[in-house]
């Protein structure tokens, strides 16, 4: 069961735009694996506050 666990920036999804991305990325996993991977893929999407994430050493905030 493949899972991709995407993590980004707070406030990046917006206009229910969660649903899209979760569809193209299960798609991608489809065209790659195969249809049956499809069928058993989990996408886990987190935002994370940016005081929280780090970029080159310091807080992206």
């Amino acid at each position: 069961m493949p899972l991709i666990d995407v993590k980004l920036y707070e406030g990046r999804l917006k206009d229910g735009n969660e649903e899209k991305l979760i569809a193209e990325l299960t798609e991608a996993v489809g065209r790659v694996l195969g249809d049956t991977a499809r069928e058993q893929t989990w996408v886990v999407l987190q935002e994370v506050p940016p005081a929280r994430w780090g970029i080159a050493g310091r807080p992206g905030a």
